[in-house]
Formats: C-alpha cells, structure tokens, sequence
C-alpha cells in the first residue's frame, strides 16, 4: 500500500488537476462577476455565511489587504453584508445577502452544468471512477 510514487507520476497528476481547475475558471468566467471575488463569496459561504475578515483571511490564505478591498467591491454591490460580533461589538462580521447567495448559486450551476454535460459523455465505469477519485482527492487535499 506504501509503495513509492513517482516524482514524474505525481506531477502529470498535478497537471491534470489544474488543467481541471483552469477549466472550471473558464466556465466560472462566463459570469459578470470577476473569479476572485466568486471566489471570496464561496468561501463566505463554505464558512457557513458567517464569518470574520480575518478568520476568512486565514482559512483561505489571502493577504487580508487584498480581502479587504474585495470586502468592499462586495459590499458594494450589496453581495455581502457586515455586522458587528454578537459576542464582541469590536469585531466585524460578514455574511451573503440574497443577492449574493443567488449570483453564488448561479455561478455554480455554470460549472457544474458544464461538469454534468461532460460527465455525461462518458462511460458509466468512467464516470465511477471519477467519483470515487472525487473522494480520494477530498481525503489528499486533507491531509497535512
């Protein structure tokens, strides 16, 4: 079960999945909404839709400058809300308002519209063997 991998086999491995990823961001990029700030907004929401800057900040190791100024083009476009800490009135919190769970919720149906009309190009085997990948890769991308 621990036999050696390759550094050749780890690469083209990696290479597969960005040439995945890239083409997700092209779907993604049909949007109006420009990646990064998709990008900011699903992770509000993987948070749970309620978060502070600077817990957002760490968990997606973003420069909190950057955040901040995408913070504001969010704001903006009222995408996010900001609210104060419940527990600390100091502390700023912010969260997806309709509008942003609604041009999150679209963003993701282009991708994964696209994913489900691929996917359905494929063999059954194929296709399950993707999946079980999909889990494998969840189980990698975890570990340390």
């Amino acid at each position: 079960m621990n036999e050696t991998i390759s550094t050749a086999e780890a690469t083209r491995l990696r290479q597969q999945l960005m040439t995945m990823v890239r083409r997700l961001r092209r779907q993604a990029s049909q949007d109006t909404l420009p990646f990064g700030l998709l990008a900011v907004l699903g992770a509000i929401d993987r948070a749970g839709g309620d978060i502070t800057p600077t817990e957002l900040a760490r968990k997606e190791n973003m420069r909190s400058s950057n955040l901040a100024s995408a913070l504001r083009e969010l704001a903006a476009a009222e995408l996010i809300r900001r609210h104060s800490d419940p527990r600390d009135g100091r502390r700023v919190r912010v969260g997806l308002t309709e509008a942003g769970q609604a041009v999150l919720r679209r963003n993701r149906q282009l991708r994964d519209g696209w994913l489900q009309r691929g996917l359905q190009q494929l063999s059954a085997d194929e296709r399950a063997a993707l999946l079980l990948a999909g889990d494998v890769l969840e189980r990698l991308a975890a570990m340390e």
